[in-house]
């Protein structure tokens, strides 16, 4: 079970960013904003990530994490009421990993399905035109939501014995809730450059959580149309979790780039 674990999180790292641009157009203050926005963000993050699986230690760059991804799809989809928001963000994924050793062969799947649910609210913004028709201002905004992770690993094996070929597989599913709380921040700079700052922490322990867990995201954001914005920045996600009496500690870090689409 030590060595499906140590596969499992080697390959768990399609991870979430937290990159959605609300639908602030204008960079108005939420007092002044239409009632209703909505913005979709696809996305890519290009991570190297360190796994500490019991004693064991595994450093892996970006290149070595896109030769296990099959296919994947990362996107946010963030909905505003006033100052009120909802945002959905998701990662769908499969990976793979084949090992050979002698007459035995193995392969590892993973079908993979992240979904962080965020409700949170403005609690201060004073985004205003200047008279050179430059806009300032900042904001602070505050969250609570779940992340659900839900993966079906799939092992398959063969043992060529003379002329025979013996082989069998199982499916061992694992899932888990994190409780996460967050703050975030909106620097707002031009009409046409902003950058943002976000942090989640959550897991705590509860019940089959994460010990502990947090994300870190940086995002320079790029207005290219009033409907449409680049994304670049950095993230870095941790978390901390035993199971089957294994403790693991994954780390990921890297630069990430997205597009949002401002309805």
């Amino acid at each position: 079970m030590k060595k499906i674990n140590l596969a499992l999180i080697v390959l768990l790292l399609t991870s979430i960013v937290a990159m959605g641009q609300d639908s602030q157009a204008g960079y108005r203050s939420s007092d002044e904003m239409k009632d209703w926005g909505f913005s979709v963000t696809p996305y890519a993050m290009l991570a190297a990530q360190s796994t500490d699986v019991g004693t064991e230690k595994i450093r892996q760059s970006f290149s070595d994490l896109t030769g296990m991804t099959n296919a994947g799809f990362q996107i946010i989809a963030v909905a505003r009421y006033k100052r009120l928001k909802l945002s959905f963000d998701g990662t769908f994924a499969t990976l793979g990993s084949d090992m050979e050793q002698g007459p035995l062969t193995v392969e590892v799947e993973i079908k993979q399905r992240i979904l962080d649910y965020k409700l949170s609210y403005i609690v201060y913004d004073n985004f205003e035109f200047a008279e050179d028709n430059a806009i300032h201002g900042w904001s602070l905004e505050f969250g609570v939501g779940a992340k659900y992770w839900k993966n079906d690993v799939g092992v398959n094996y063969e043992i060529a014995i003379l002329d025979t070929v013996l082989g069998d597989g199982l499916t061992i599913p694992q899932e888990w809730w994190d409780l996460m709380v967050g703050v975030k921040t909106h620097f707002v700079l031009n009409k046409k450059v902003s950058l943002g700052v976000a942090l989640d922490v959550g897991g705590f322990g509860i019940g089959n959580s994460s010990k502990f867990a947090y994300n870190f995201t940086y995002i320079n954001n790029f207005k290219v149309l009033n409907w449409m914005s680049v994304n670049a920045g950095f993230r870095n996600f941790r978390y901390n979790r035993i199971d089957d009496e294994v403790e693991t500690t994954v780390n990921v870090l890297g630069p990430l780039i997205g597009v949002s689409f401002i309805f």
